[in-house]
């Protein structure tokens, strides 16, 4: 494995903090870096420079979208509005030049897997030419088991590699991880209880066992 795509089954679901915490673990093992090759509604946050302050890690750690659009919509719609097209050949270019220099990519996703980029394509299309395997980001919530499994299923008829699924908690638990897991036939890397500071959730990922068992990273003491 020389990287992985950390995607979610909505927006809002944990999937910056997720890659802070891979990132931070991954860091000192190995080249590393956190790249969201798409990054929209920068007016409202940016994941990107989230990242920095919740990693704290060197400049080279950390890569530069290859688009920005600071309305928060879908890719396709934010360029559109600025008559911009988001074309996948300049950030699979930017992807394997990344690729080239050594770096183990932690690459966010702009949202869910059908998710459209430009006119024709959608995020899964990216995901395809990556050829890197996904983790899937989940709420435990009501709605999140329908949303997971569709994104499961279109993941699988895609034939892009799922590596399991982390669910994160905003509130209380509502057992979404086992039906997930049954339905899903994927496993449940890990479950994450919500957090006051999101540096705790970090550091919760960075000595995660499973995970990195999952990376081969030694664990903890």
């Amino acid at each position: 494995m020389d990287g992985v795509v950390i995607a979610g089954i909505d927006t809002g679901v944990g999937k910056t903090a997720i890659c802070a915490g891979l990132l931070k673990m991954i860091h000192g093992t190995k080249k590393v870096c956190y790249w969201k090759p798409i990054q929209t509604g920068t007016i409202v946050a940016d994941d990107t420079v989230e990242i920095r302050g919740m990693a704290s890690l060197p400049t080279e750690c950390v890569r530069e979208p290859a688009y920005r659009f600071i309305e928060p919509l879908s890719p396709y719609m934010a360029g559109k509005k600025w008559g911009k097209r988001v074309d996948l050949d300049v950030i699979e270019k930017q992807f394997l030049e990344q690729k080239k220099e050594g770096f183990f990519q932690i690459i966010e996703g702009a949202g869910g897997l059908l998710v459209p980029l430009n006119e024709s394509e959608l995020q899964v299309d990216l995901l395809k030419r990556f050829k890197l395997p996904v983790i899937y980001v989940t709420e435990d919530r009501v709605g999140a088991i329908n949303q997971t499994l569709l994104t499961l299923r279109v993941a699988k008829e895609s034939k892009v590699e799922s590596l399991g699924v982390i669910v994160t908690r905003s509130r209380r638990t509502l057992g979404n991880a086992e039906s997930i897991s049954l339905f899903g036939k994927c496993e449940i890397l890990a479950e994450f209880d919500p957090a006051d500071d999101v540096r705790t959730l970090v550091a919760q990922v960075g000595g995660h066992t499973r995970l990195r068992q999952l990376f081969n990273i030694p664990q903890l003491p």
